[in-house]
């Protein structure tokens, strides 16, 4: 008899910085999971990467967030800060276009966490699965985590 271990995957960490649950993150819509679940960094860093390889499919007109659909279909959200949109891109320099394709770790943002906080807004990076009604199981890594090296998000999808 044949024995499977279960599919888990991973997400890895965006920013170097502290990997924290969505819980600590001082915004309601990512606190209470109303974009999805997932996870949040506090970071340390200014380059955000690609937490798995796949295609980005968002990037906003103000750089501070990326959509990337990975492999298996996961549709994930890296939003920089929190109400970072007010900064109208101040502050971002994205090295990616929609429609690129990505590895885990490779960089899409640049950012100037100084410039952030100067503008009085908090540096918390929510990482989200907006599709999580596909997730069956999720976990997430707490305490320091280094960009594109450090699995934040563990999960096992729903079987179609």
């Amino acid at each position: 008899m044949l024995f499977f271990k279960k599919k888990e995957t991973v997400l890895l960490a965006p920013l170097s910085g502290r990997s924290a649950k969505l819980d600590e993150v001082p915004d309601p819509v990512f606190a209470d999971r109303i974009l999805g679940d997932g996870a949040a960094i506090l970071p340390e860093s200014g380059t955000a990467v690609s937490p798995a390889d796949g295609t980005v499919t968002n990037v906003t007109e103000t750089f501070h967030a990326y959509g990337i659909t990975t492999a298996d279909g996961l549709e994930v959200l890296i939003h920089i800060g929190i109400d970072t949109v007010k900064m109208k891109g101040e502050g971002f320099t994205p090295l990616v276009k929609e429609g690129d394709s990505v590895k885990a770790g490779d960089p899409l943002c640049k950012v100037d966490f100084a410039a952030v906080e100067a503008a009085g807004y908090k540096t918390w990076t929510p990482v989200i699965i907006s599709n999580s009604d596909e997730i069956k199981e999720l976990t997430v890594t707490e305490g320091p985590a280094q960009a594109g090296k450090t699995a934040i998000i563990r999960y096992s999808k729903k079987k179609k």
